[in-house]
């Protein structure tokens, strides 16, 4: 069964930020840093669904989504790679049951105590 549907699955990446959540702890992100961004990929069959999929991998790892932008169908990995090269490594060996992947991610720090 298609974990996403009926349809065809292609691959979208969005610039996304993402911050801690105050509610769960995480792994992800340093003590002293608030959040970060960066690109990621989800294998959709539209546009409408990818921000849905990010909030929900994001979420599942204790962190919260600020802003998803920039969202663009590509090809494949080797048009992710214009964008940032780890993410078009992580999309080719995407796991079966996965349909976001991460990329590079560039911290941010908090003004107080993260």
């Amino acid at each position: 069964m298609d974990p996403i549907g009926a349809g065809t699955r292609r691959w979208w990446v969005a610039l996304v930020t993402f911050e801690r959540s105050k509610k769960r702890t995480q792994s992800i992100l340093p003590a002293d840093c608030q959040g970060a961004c960066g690109w990621m990929a989800c294998l959709a069959t539209a546009e409408e669904e990818v921000g849905d999929r990010i909030e929900i991998a994001l979420g599942a790892v204790g962190l919260k989504t600020v802003e998803i932008q920039d969202v663009t169908s590509v090809q494949g990995p080797e048009e992710a790679d214009e964008f940032d090269d780890h993410l078009a490594q992580n999309m080719e060996n995407l796991e079966q049951t996965k349909t976001v992947v991460w990329g590079t991610i560039h911290l941010y720090r908090a003004d107080s105590d993260a």
